[in-house]
């Protein structure tokens, strides 16, 4: 059930196991639960085969870091062996001539491509609710959805249909649907993960990352999916920290003239309040997860809650900040007009809209606007000054502002970094429990910081609220974790630390749940 890239080599290694028979055992628990969950759109015709000739061809020496592990990609990631359609029904036959490049750093490592997972349309919300693929159900509650955008592949991890998996991040998406589904999942630094070869939702704040059941299992697929060069050896901060490290929340008396080796933020702004409905567990859970890990260590690394940061206001970055309505068209035209692309029905995100194939009712603002900018960008004398309303272009001012903004909030948040002398700060990833079936749109999500400055933040199981009737365990709560641009691999040791404390993951309860389907 709980298997790790570990365990399953070890397995592999004394012969308890074979690549066919593990590949075979998740072909099955999907056939069981996909129907109800609807976690998957398409199953590689292939897998079984290639795991089949895994094992004509023995154990390689050394083994490889995924040798034979079944690995779901979502369906953004381009596959020369399955269509690649950000979850819309108008792309459902996109072809590509080759992998993404990080499929193929995943393949060379030894992955088999298991499935490509159901994400929410074009990426652009979180509750993983598509044309394609429909709606992707909780496996921890079947009333509520699985976060968002990556949120097939996290279900899918959730219920163990797989082993590892990849998402991709714009805002939340890889960090919302772990949160939601008592996952690890990592944000890289922007520029850590290569980009080509996946469907696009903006320049700007796009990154593919891991999800697994373990931070060990994601610093694993990371370090395969990572770039090979290495990181600027400029970069700010301490040197990574070891695992045994202990995390106290607050200093002893005693031990306030010690020097920390580490200093972990609380950013209290991104706490939830107690007034509103899901405040009081949310807050209850990440405190307790907080307090255990200090219960636990001595004063190595020292917590202190941070000042009030007014220009992080997620709601003010969302309104002043993000970009994907000035760069969603733009960036998608590029992918399907892109080389890679071996036939596709529309070669623009205008052609799909005419289409009429998707989902309109999980489309967010930004997917009209951004074509509203293009409409009115055709229309206005280039010598004329865009009025305001007319911003959803690349080349207008008000887009221009947002870099600015991001450039502003880069700057604010490093100096509060250095000042303070911080190797990551925490919050909750959610202010509120993940959203119900039948809701559009994922609200209370705190990613957008991480999202707009380019740093890696994983977010990890902190616990569950209590079990009611459609949750017998109760809904997953995740804590997040920010680090300095470009160090991921003390971000993923940290997550290790608290992870190892906290054992904040439960394996879902499924029983019943094979064999229905999701109209009921």
């Amino acid at each position: 059930m709980e298997l790790t890239i570990a365990e399953y080599h070890d397995a592999l290694r004394a012969g308890c196991t074979t690549c066919a028979r593990t590949v075979s055992d998740y072909l099955s628990r999907i056939a069981l639960y996909n129907p109800t969950l609807g976690a998957l759109i398409t199953i590689n015709p292939h897998a079984l085969d290639d795991a089949q000739r895994k094992d004509r061809e023995g154990l390689p020496h050394p083994l490889l870091p995924l040798h034979g592990v079944p690995v779901i990609v979502k369906d953004t990631y381009a596959t020369a062996c399955m269509p690649t359609t950000s979850g819309v029904r108008a792309l459902r036959s996109l072809t590509t001539k080759v992998d993404a490049l990080v499929v193929q750093r995943l393949l060379a490592a030894g992955a088999i491509l298991l499935a490509k997972a159901n994400l929410h349309e074009f990426s652009l919300e979180g509750v993983t609710l598509s044309s394609l693929g429909g709606q992707t159900l909780n496996p921890y509650d079947l009333t509520r959805t699985p976060g968002g955008s990556s949120g097939g592949t996290a279900a899918a991890l959730a219920a163990n249909l797989a082993l590892v998996g990849c998402g991709g991040d714009t805002v939340n998406s890889m960090r919302s649907p772990a949160s939601a589904c008592s996952l690890a999942g990592l944000r890289p630094s922007k520029g850590r993960v290569e980009k080509t070869g996946i469907m696009p939702v903006t320049w700007t704040q796009d990154v593919a990352g891991p999800m697994a059941r373990t931070v060990r299992d994601v610093r694993i697929l990371f370090d395969v999916m990572k770039n090979p060069s290495e990181v600027p050896s400029s970069l700010p901060g301490p040197e990574p920290v070891s695992v045994s490290i202990p995390l106290p929340l607050k200093p002893s008396v005693a031990d306030t003239n010690t020097n920390p080796i580490h200093k972990i933020g609380i950013l209290i702004d991104y706490f939830p309040d107690e007034s509103t409905p899901d405040g009081p567990v949310i807050l209850q859970t990440i405190t307790q997860a907080l307090h255990l890990v200090a219960s636990k260590t001595s004063n190595r690394i020292q917590f202190l809650p941070l000042p009030h940061q007014p220009t992080w206001d997620v709601a003010r970055l969302r309104a002043e900040a993000d970009t994907q309505a000035f760069e969603f068209r733009s960036a998608m035209d590029d992918f399907l007009q892109s080389s890679i692309v071996e036939y596709t029905p529309h070669r623009t995100l205008e052609s799909v809209t005419a289409s009429g194939e998707f989902c309109a009712e999980a489309l967010t603002p930004a997917f009209w606007q951004t074509q509203q900018g293009q409409k009115e960008s055709e229309n206005e004398n280039e010598n004329e000054e865009e009025e305001e309303g007319n911003i959803y272009t690349p080349t207008s001012p008000q887009y221009r502002k947002r870099l600015s903004t991001i450039a502003s909030l880069k700057d604010s948040v490093s100096a509060c970094f250095d000042n303070l002398g911080l190797t990551a700060i925490v919050y909750p990833h959610q202010r509120q429990l993940v959203a119900r079936v039948g809701e559009t749109v994922q609200p209370g999500r705190n990613g957008i910081l991480a999202a707009l400055v380019g740093w890696p933040a994983v977010c990890i199981p902190a616990g569950f609220s209590p079990p009611d009737e459609t949750a017998p365990l109760g809904v997953p709560i995740g804590i997040e974790l920010m680090g300095r641009f470009g160090q991921d691999e003390q971000v993923l040791e940290l997550g290790e630390v608290f992870e190892g404390i906290v054992h904040g993951r439960k394996t879902p309860l499924l029983e019943g749940v094979g064999g229905l389907c999701r109209d009921g």
